[in-house]
């Protein structure tokens, strides 16, 4: 019962189920955000904005990766929000993080904000996969990169793999030619995918040009 009401809290947390998720996402996710953002190398002083912020983890990791930069967090729970920001809160109260509650389709800022977006393990659950691409095309400067990870990677050799998540959480499991493409049909440039062979995790790295 305890895993199928944190399972079912991964979409978006709420009470106290959403609490123990947000934990378990900020240790989980842990070793695989450490993995996909060697991939990036954001120049000090850049803004960066990290989608789905969950428990605030990734932000307080890009943080320390801008120097002298400032990172947003949006997440449309905001149980989210407030946990996030309590997580930052030294450096939220510097002006080096903020947060908003709002969805991927709707970003609420201006074209040409932002040097680097992140998504730890948050694409399978938006609602509109290309036209939120699309929107977070839009929100990027130009030469911005953006960072899409994943721990559900579908596997030809066990196509089974993620069946019993997939189908609780109402998702899918994201193949490597299959973010290209999307992230080809949303605009962007310079598609590049990793995947960690020993346990499958996936990462896409794509720019704006």
């Amino acid at each position: 019962m305890k895993y199928h009401k944190l399972i079912e809290n991964a979409a978006k947390p709420e009470g106290f189920w959403g609490k123990l998720m947000l934990r378990s996402m900020n240790k989980g996710h842990h070793a695989l955000t450490d993995w996909a953002l060697a991939y990036v190398d954001p120049k000090n002083g850049c803004r960066a904005l990290d989608i789905g912020c969950g428990g605030g983890r990734t932000v307080s990791k890009l943080c320390d990766l801008v120097g002298s930069g400032k990172v947003t967090g949006v997440d449309y729970s905001a149980l989210c929000v407030k946990k996030s920001e309590k997580l930052n809160s030294k450096n939220v109260l510097c002006g080096r993080a903020e947060f908003r509650q709002a969805s991927v389709s709707e970003l609420p800022f201006a074209e040409d904000s932002f040097d680097l977006v992140t998504g730890i393990e948050t694409y399978y659950f938006w609602p509109d996969k290309l036209n939120d691409l699309k929107e977070v095309r839009r929100v990027m400067r130009r030469n911005g990169t953006l960072l899409l990870v994943f721990e559900m990677m579908k596997d030809d050799s066990d196509p089974d793999k993620w069946k019993a998540v997939e189908k609780r959480l109402g998702v899918s499991a994201v193949g490597r030619s299959e973010i290209a493409e999307m992230l080809l049909r949303a605009g962007f440039q310079n598609i590049r995918t990793h995947v960690k062979s020993d346990n499958g995790w996936l990462c896409a790295t794509a720019e704006k040009e």
